[in-house]
């Protein structure tokens, strides 16, 4: 690993930067009460909010993030006027407390960021539990906190206006960095030393990564599109737009690149071909990089690996084995080489158009796609129906199970702070609170970080105050701490535990100079609340599996509806449905008609792209997530594992035929009958798999009787000459993808008719 360059991504990055945003806008409050007015206490009051307004300050689109700290700021309120007014009595603001903490868990049903507007909502409850207040006090006190939630609301709408166009830099460098990662991961499978079932899940996790921020950017660009400005799109956004759309577009060539490793392995081994693909898509990976750091520093991209070498040694071999008779003695080998080298070669290419693109002195002044009101198809829907709440009070809910288990946790640990010596009831029921996710996986993790986090905390902040005694030095540290552990919090919880433990338990030594007893005091409320966490969330729990089913469904239908958009043949138009001619199969019907218009299928393809890859990421994190739960609790690992292998398998073999059946059809009017027979029987096993049906006994026979038509067809096209030998190798290579979607499609209806997950 390049740290100096991971440094470098890093200080650039958006998670940097809304470390220093968040930082500031917290401190800013009591630095101004305690220089200006003397009254320390209020600026923490007023930081409280702000602290708590921070929580749902995360990358997304300015319009959405302002709302919802607008409600965070006043549920916050609430939340601290009606803590502060129950707290005459324990038994009322026990009860205060357990309603509270049981209504707001229960808001994660509405997805989005309510899950953070409610953990900051009971954070603000949280910091009243020890005040001991009077009605007119806790009004001024709640006031306090919405003043410092609406000032941290503004500060980062203000921030986040005049840095709008740098953060959408920021959002569209992550996304060209992710498809970096999936590219380093995709060179491993030319690796002949490299294990193929370790080399599935780092692509796996890769592609997820990948999909999660290309979804993030699309949020952004999407949402700020090119507008108009005295005849002419803005050219500053026509740049970044375009980088976006190449670098999806890039994936999809990568993607697409993926093909029959086990039998290149095998074919090649250890020979120089193999060495210069994974060599060719390292330097890519790396140019790649390079960009993303040139977009996040206003600066023309270096070239830093030239790749010119690999692809003429590749050229090289490939036309040495053709000379050899490898095409006769190994067609598939050779396909699979020859197509490859295409795929990444046209893939190097646009590479070196995003370099000049983003390099240019001059600003572009076309779009890669046409702006208009249809690229909206593309963004996901925020809205929830209000209503859902009260559908989902009951056990067969999770989040119900959730807002329970919470609830009884706060409840204990409420009680014991009050009961046990030592302890505070706040730090106790906070640390609960941090820890405690909607999965059991999710807050067995996040506990494990929080305990390694707080320990090696604790034990540098100790350090640091027993041999460092100069105060300024000290806030250094204090402040250093602070922008680190907002900074690290949302791709590194551990090291953001690290940095968020030194610099309170630094800030209550600068307040308290001389006791080490509050550090201890937090100590053993950490574990107690970390306790209580894995305790609770033995409670009711809702294993990961038995959401599991609806992702399974939902990846096959979105695959399917993939399948069908590449699906473009002229006489599906006509007939009004694919393999009408030469296919009476009953599983054919029903597929919708070619769409009107080449911007119209355009869309229509990348919008069934972006979904099956939505899906993807959805069920391999919550198969991620499954892996983390007790073994009891992992149901069907095997067959889930290789569905998710076998669907991405499938998803890549669509994206490489997707051009080669637009060619074809413009050349084969009538629709390539054995084609059309594959390609049905794809669609029938992924219809057949949503369904949970298994493959027959003869299924394997009937692929191995279309694997033979293919073949035929191929021959018979060659022997008859009529057609140009670039439609020949068209065909070749369509063939080749289509034999390897049939068995992609057969281990994915078999996975399927296997697994049995309760519907979610």
């Amino acid at each position: 690993m390049r740290y100096s360059k991971e440094i470098e991504k890093f200080l650039y990055s958006q998670y940097f930067f809304g470390g220093l945003r968040t930082a500031l806008g917290v401190s800013l409050p009591v630095v101004l009460c305690l220089v200006v007015f003397h009254q320390a206490d209020l600026g923490f009051t007023i930081s409280t909010g702000a602290l708590a307004a921070c929580v749902v300050d995360m990358p997304g689109p300015l319009k959405y993030k302002h709302n919802e700290m607008l409600v965070c700021s006043v549920l916050g309120f609430v939340a601290a006027l009606a803590t502060g007014l129950a707290t005459f009595n324990v038994f009322a603001l026990w009860a205060t407390v357990v309603a509270m903490t049981f209504v707001l868990s229960l808001t994660v049903v509405y997805g989005n960021r309510w899950p953070q507007i409610s953990f900051a909502t009971l954070f603000m409850m949280v910091m009243t539990l020890e005040e001991h207040l009077t009605p007119l006090k806790a009004l001024t006190n709640a006031s306090w906190i919405l003043l410092g939630g609406l000032w941290y609301t503004y500060w980062a709408t203000f921030i986040s206006r005049w840095q709008a166009h740098r953060m959408e830099k920021q959002a569209l460098a992550e996304n060209v960095f992710a498809c970096a990662e999936y590219l380093l991961a995709r060179a491993d499978f030319y690796d002949v030393d490299a294990n193929l079932d370790e080399c599935y899940t780092r692509l796996v996790e890769k592609q997820t990564a990948a999909v999660e921020m290309q979804d993030a950017a699309r949020a952004i660009v999407l949402r700020n599109l090119p507008k108009l400005r005295r005849g002419k799109l803005d050219p500053r956004r026509v740049t970044l737009f375009n980088l976006f759309i190449n670098t999806v577009d890039l994936h999809e060539l990568f993607v697409g690149a993926h093909t029959d490793y086990p039998l290149m392995r095998s074919t090649f081994g250890n020979a120089d071909l193999m060495l210069f693909f994974r060599d060719l898509i390292r330097k890519a990976a790396i140019e790649l990089e390079e960009i993303g750091l040139a977009v996040l520093q206003n600066r023309r991209p270096e070239s830093r690996a030239h790749a010119k070498a690999e692809i003429r040694a590749i050229e090289y071999e490939i036309e040495l084995m053709r000379k050899q008779g490898m095409p006769e003695r190994s067609p598939e080998a050779y396909a699979a080489a020859s197509t490859t080298f295409r795929r990444l070669w046209s893939a190097v290419r646009l590479i070196d158009k995003m370099k000049k693109s983003v390099g240019s002195e001059t600003p572009a002044v076309r779009t890669e796609l046409r702006v208009d009101h249809t690229l909206m198809r593309f963004l996901s829907g925020r809205r929830v129906p209000w209503p859902q709440i009260f559908s989902n009070l009951t056990m067969a809910s999770p989040s119900f199970r959730h807002a329970l288990r919470v609830t009884i946790a706060v409840a204990v640990g409420f009680w014991l702070g009050r009961l046990l010596p030592l302890t505070n009831a706040y730090w106790i029921v906070m640390t609960t609170l941090i820890i405690m996710k909607p999965g059991y996986s999710l807050t067995k993790q996040r506990n494990t970080q929080r305990i390694v986090g707080t320990a090696i905390g604790c034990a540098a902040s100790l350090a640091l105050i027993w041999f460092v005694k100069a105060t300024p030095i000290l806030l250094v540290f204090m402040c250093v701490s602070m922008v680190m552990s907002y900074s690290l919090l949302l791709f590194n919880y551990t090291a953001s535990v690290v940095f968020t433990s030194s610099y309170v338990l630094l800030l209550f030594h600068l307040l308290a100079p001389g006791s080490l007893r509050i550090i201890g005091e937090r100590a053993i409320d950490t574990v107690i609340g970390c306790a209580l966490a894995i305790a609770a969330s033995h409670l009711f729990p809702y294993w990961e599996y038995r959401l599991m089913g609806k992702l399974v469904t939902e990846m096959l239908a979105a695959t399917r509806q993939y399948l069908e958009s590449a699906w473009w043949w002229g006489n599906a138009q006509r007939a009004g449905a694919p393999g009408a001619a030469g296919s009476a199969d009953a599983a054919t019907a029903g597929v919708p008609p070619e769409p009107a218009g080449t911007n119209e299928r355009e869309l229509r393809y990348r919008l069934a792209r972006k979904n099956v890859h939505i899906a993807f990421a959805n069920l391999a994190q919550a198969f991620r997530r499954m892996m983390l739960e007790p073994k009891a609790q992992q149901r069907f690992v095997a067959e889930l594992n290789d569905l998710l292998v076998q669907s991405h398998v499938l998803a890549a073999h669509i994206t490489a035929a997707a051009p080669l059946l637009r060619s074809v059809a413009q050349q084969e009017p009538d629709g390539a009958p054995a084609l059309q027979r594959a390609l049905s029987s794809v669609r029938e096993n992924l219809a057949r798999a949503q369904t949970g049906e298994a493959p027959p006994v003869d299924q394997a026979e009937t692929t191995k009787q279309l694997t033979r038509e293919l073949d035929t067809m191929v021959v018979d096209v060659e022997r008859a000459g009529a057609q140009p030998p670039e439609f020949v190798g068209e065909i070749k290579l369509l063939a080749l993808q289509c034999k390897q979607m049939l068995a992609a499609s057969f281990l994915i209806r078999k996975d399927a008719g296997a697994i049995r997950l309760p519907e979610a």
